[in-house]
């Protein structure tokens, strides 16, 4: 009896952490909708983010979610290469782990998680005119696997 009610326990925790961030990501469609998509920008303000988000046999991982956040640091006191965008970028990575968004340039924190692995972030400089490489490599999380062992596994 106690392990069932465990495992329900732990599931109803999963759940509602997946609720959360679904809640989030509507909240981010939500925004972009009531106020529109970033305006485009001049090809020479435009930089490309990019990386693969891997486990750590270096296996892709599919549908992680990234968080792209800017942060203004120096925007305010005369750094013009910091021109960022206002609002997150949120995006998945493909089949093959793989991510990319065009931005303009500036200093990013680049959030990066998946289900049953440890978030990732890193702050990462993006410069006009050249790609910024930020490989995310996400370790599984110990209280996820303790919980649930290895039934985060696909069903054959």
């Amino acid at each position: 009896m106690y392990q069932i009610v465990r495992m329900v326990n732990a599931h109803d925790r999963l759940a509602s952490m997946l609720l959360a961030f679904a809640g989030f990501v509507a909240c981010q469609t939500l925004m972009v909708a009531a106020f529109g998509a970033a305006p485009d920008l001049p090809a020479v303000q435009s930089t490309t983010l990019k990386g693969t988000v891997t486990d750590s046999a270096d296996a892709p991982i599919p549908d992680a979610y990234i968080l792209i956040h800017w942060d203004s640091s120096g925007s305010g006191v005369g750094l013009t290469s910091n021109i960022g965008l206002k609002s997150d970028v949120v995006l998945k990575s493909g089949k093959d782990g793989a991510y990319a968004a065009q931005l303009p340039p500036g200093f990013y924190d680049v959030f990066v998680s998946a289900m049953a692995f440890g978030p990732a972030c890193r702050k990462v400089r993006t410069v006009t005119g050249k790609a910024t490489l930020y490989n995310a490599r996400l370790e599984v999380d110990t209280s996820v696997t303790a919980e649930l062992g290895d039934r985060l596994s696909p069903k054959n």
